[in-house]
């Protein structure tokens, strides 16, 4: 009888798939410049980001683990933005995603007390929505720092076509933060990570659709919070 792979073996196939696209990316033939090169592009790295960073969600409970992560990660991430990343490129979109989902991990279980899990993505969210009024921010599809940015992942387009926007690496840490306190709080936790992927992807949508750059933090939170409307109930009340 087969044996199902363990949340060590799923992540390490996970890294190893996202490593591998995105050195390939720049490879693989061009598409039509414009909206669908943005969209087709632009929509698998940010799966591949969220599988990278949800990856590690394993290692929630245990403090070595994600500490460990956070260093290796941290390490090779400094390493690779001193020397601008050379030979790496979006590779290093893995690295930055694992420190992202340590660094997530660390804090949802620092910060596990139900009122905090529940005030922090309101609060973020509205600073972000804020911080977009006054300008476009550095998110997807446009914006935010270059190839080797260790605030910002690169997301490739294909053919060489140079970049189909970034992402900023406090999303993922939110992101990791937020499937942790789903685990940690007892929410729905295949339909919120499910949400919380589709937030991701419907700031790329919606930008696109509205010619202009949204944050995804506010839609990652409301992918957090509305599968859960009715348990957020129930935990304040036994807070």
């Amino acid at each position: 009888m087969s044996r199902r792979p363990g949340p060590g073996a799923l992540a390490l196939w996970f890294v190893l798939v996202a490593f591998t696209y995105f050195l390939a990316a720049p490879a693989l033939p061009a598409l039509p410049s414009g909206d669908l090169e943005v969209l087709v592009a632009g929509a698998i790295g940010l799966l591949l980001v969220a599988a990278t960073t949800l990856s590690l969600l394993g290692a929630r409970d245990s403090l070595g683990g994600p500490l460990l992560i956070a260093l290796g990660s941290g390490l090779l991430v400094g390493a690779l933005s001193a020397q601008g990343a050379a030979g790496v490129g979006a590779g290093a979109n893995v690295f930055e995603a694992m420190l992202a989902a340590a660094i997530g991990l660390l804090f949802a279980r620092v910060l596990r007390a139900p009122v905090i899990a529940l005030a922090v993505p309101l609060f973020v969210a509205a600073i972000d929505v804020w911080s977009a009024a006054g300008g476009p921010p550095s998110r997807v599809p446009a914006g935010g720092g270059g190839v080797g940015d260790p605030l910002s992942f690169d997301l490739p387009a294909w053919g060489g076509m140079g970049s189909a926007g970034h992402l900023a690496v406090s999303d993922a840490v939110f992101l990791s933060m937020f499937a942790a306190w789903t685990c940690h709080l007892g929410f729905r936790r295949a339909a919120t990570i499910a949400c919380l992927v589709l937030g991701l992807l419907a700031s790329l949508v919606l930008g696109l659709a509205l010619d202009r750059a949204i944050p995804a933090l506010p839609l990652i939170a409301a992918g957090y919070l509305l599968p859960n409307a009715d348990r957020i109930v129930r935990v304040l009340r036994h807070g």
